[in-house]
């Protein structure tokens, strides 16, 4: 078992969230609540770099889920990156790639995002 880890990256309007290791049962209350601190304004529009996770669960998947309701409820989006193995299975059985946007890497995230014309690219990390 590999426990979670959790980065995250400020831009504007965006928070970039980097995860290793395993999102399951036991991860995901910190998760939630890393996801809650993370994010500087409701509205941030969220991107999870998934290119680390070795597992997913339902209770990862209902984590990432909360993340999409509450981004859309304030005007922002929810990406997931880079997704390979069980993760990116899960989010294809489950057909969630259907409402949370998926790409195949950060940057592509990132260009999308910020080819909406309410977000601009200017950056500022903590």
């Amino acid at each position: 078992m590999s426990a979670l880890q959790m980065h995250h990256q400020h831009l504007t309007g965006v928070t970039v969230i980097t995860l290793a290791g395993e999102i399951d049962l036991a991860g995901t209350p910190q998760l939630h609540h890393f996801i809650g601190k993370a994010r500087q304004t409701p509205a941030d529009h969220l991107v999870f770099d998934m290119a680390e996770v070795t597992f997913m669960d339902s209770s990862g998947l209902r984590v990432l889920l909360d993340a999409f309701a509450y981004a859309q409820q304030h005007g922002g989006t929810v990406h997931l990156t880079a997704l390979q193995g069980p993760p990116a299975r899960l989010i294809e059985i489950t057909k969630v790639g259907e409402h949370l946007r998926v790409h195949a890497s950060t940057d592509i995230a990132l260009a999308t995002i910020f080819a909406a014309p309410d977000v601009s690219p200017a950056t500022h990390r903590q």
